[in-house]
């Protein structure tokens, strides 16, 4: 980085350049949303009518395996990939947020200077009110998953409570500008439990405590099999999730302003397959996940741009001028079908 992009002539340079480097502008409102460990085929099979309503949801993989480096990535612009030719799912195509635009040959919808700890202070530093909330204690101080929020609380498990905090504080904080809203939700995280549901003995909770976890072999068995009743378990919490994100996104629509949602998993869950439980371990059900973008109060993001300050043929000389028209419409009208036909 040169001394004058340390300067502060150099950083209001650089801020100034890259907002003409970024497809979108500075009024649109944020929401990242985290069901931690949520399965893709856990979320498939859940009935989760509130997010029906707005997208579908594809299949990705994961960034990392546990939360710590999944959540980091997210919050440096990487979320989970689809393999699909979609804006935003497929950051090839276009990226959702990015830090520095060099040798990008399409204009991500935001983009921050070479520099910026992470997409939270580079949308905080624009005048964002950037709040969060966590259920999980890999977000408690000293951990750098705070960094960049002006607000932010570790609940523990306890969704209900996470959005209404959530709505208090966009009220007090952002009600005459833009706002960066972070949710991590612990329901979908072992041992899969939300409010409401029975206490007592728990022989199913047992099976995923942490000190099986730590101690497992971490060797694979090629006689195990999926252990249904914890997926069962898994499905219930994420259709319990599903209904706490009506009052959030509620919360969005009443301000009026465009907002994107994203909405996705950390990481997946091993449950019982070639001998596995938990995450933090290579595996392809640790790996998969759901992932959601639609957009609230506007019309779907237009086709990406191409960046005028980068030659349009990539480093194998695959023009990118062409990419625009061969992107589908992924607007909430072509999906509705998809949608329909998921079995619930």
């Amino acid at each position: 980085m040169s001394q004058l992009s340390t300067s502060i002539i150099g950083r209001t340079w650089d801020e100034w350049r890259h907002r003409r480097l970024q497809s979108g502008g500075d009024t649109e409102d944020f929401l990242l949303v985290t069901w931690d460990s949520c399965r893709h085929d856990t979320f498939e099979r859940a009935r989760t009518p509130v997010l029906d309503g707005h997208a579908a949801a594809r299949r990705a993989w994961a960034m990392a395996t546990y939360t710590l480096p999944a959540h980091q990535a997210m919050f440096n612009g990487f979320l989970p990939h689809v393999f699909e030719p979609l804006p935003f799912y497929n950051r090839y195509v276009q990226q959702l947020w990015r830090i520095s635009h060099r040798n990008v040959a399409v204009k991500p919808l935001v983009t921050f200077p070479e520099g910026t700890v992470n997409i939270v202070n580079g949308f905080r530093r624009r005048g964002y009110a950037t709040l969060g909330v966590a259920a999980m204690d890999w977000f408690k101080r000293p951990s750098p998953l705070q960094d960049g929020f002006e607000w932010f609380r570790v609940t523990g498990t306890r969704a209900r409570t996470q959005v209404d905090m959530l709505r208090e504080q966009i009220t007090r904080r952002a009600r005459h500008r833009p706002c960066f809203v972070f949710a991590n939700f612990g329901e979908t995280h072992s041992p899969f439990r939300h409010e409401g549901m029975a206490v007592g003995a728990d022989p199913q909770g047992e099976r995923m405590s942490l000190g099986r976890l730590f101690n497992a072999s971490g060797l694979h068995d090629a006689t195990a099999t999926i252990d249904t009743d914890l997926w069962a378990r898994q499905v219930a919490c994420a259709e319990f999730l599903d209904a706490q994100m009506a009052d959030l996104l509620r919360c969005f629509m009443a301000r009026g302003r465009p907002t994107t949602v994203v909405l996705t998993a950390d990481h997946g869950e091993c449950l019982g397959e070639q001998g596995l439980y938990g995450h933090a371990i290579h595996h392809e059900k640790v790996l998969e996940v759901p992932l959601l973008i639609f957009r609230l109060n506007a019309p779907p993001h237009a086709a990406p741009e191409t960046n005028a300050e980068k030659p349009s043929a990539g480093p194998h000389g695959a023009g990118r001028a062409g990419v625009a028209a061969a992107i589908p419409d992924y607007s909430i009208t072509s999906m509705s079908a998809s949608t329909q036909e998921r079995s619930k």
